[in-house]
Order: C-alpha cells, then sequence, then structure tokens
C-alpha cells in the first residue's frame, strides 16, 4: 500500500490542505478535496512541518494535481517520508 503523507498546498491566492502520494525527489501528486483552491502554476508544499518545497502544479482532474519541484529534495527527506 502506498504512502499517504498530509500536508499544505500554498498557491500565491489559496491554501489548500492535501494528501501527498508518490513522493519522490523530483515530485509527487496531490490529492484535495478543494481542488479549485490550487490553480497550476507555482505552488509551495509543506508536509507536516517541513517545507516549504517550491514548485509547478499541473491539474490532472478535478480532485489531483502533480507536482514537480523546483529542486530536487535531500533522498534523507524523502526517505524518512517514506518511513525509510
Amino acid at each position: 500500500m502506498a504512502t499517504i503523507l498530509y500536508g499544505e498546498c500554498i498557491s500565491p491566492s489559496k491554501t489548500a490542505k492535501v494528501r501527498i502520494s508518490d513522493l519522490a525527489d523530483q515530485g509527487c501528486d496531490l490529492e484535495t478535496d478543494a481542488c479549485e483552491t490550487v490553480s497550476d502554476g507555482d505552488v509551495a508544499l509543506w508536509i507536516g512541518a517541513v517545507g516549504p518545497f517550491h514548485a509547478s502544479a499541473t491539474r490532472k482532474d478535478a480532485s489531483h494535481l502533480a507536482l514537480r519541484f523546483k529542486e530536487p529534495i535531500d533522498d534523507r527527506i524523502v526517505e524518512h517520508f517514506r518511513g525509510g
């Protein structure tokens, strides 16, 4: 089963609580009940109290976004959140 993390995605005008999956050093997927509040473009992601990770968001469907980090996340951070 995939690990689901919780965080916040902050766009220039809104903040949304998100569920984070498929976390990797280059990006991740987000799911939110309020996807309309997070638009395509530049965002900042907080995973719990860790962040911000600056990224570009692309909408996949009404409740899912794909994030591509501006700079890769350190492998130690990824492993920590994957439970490794």
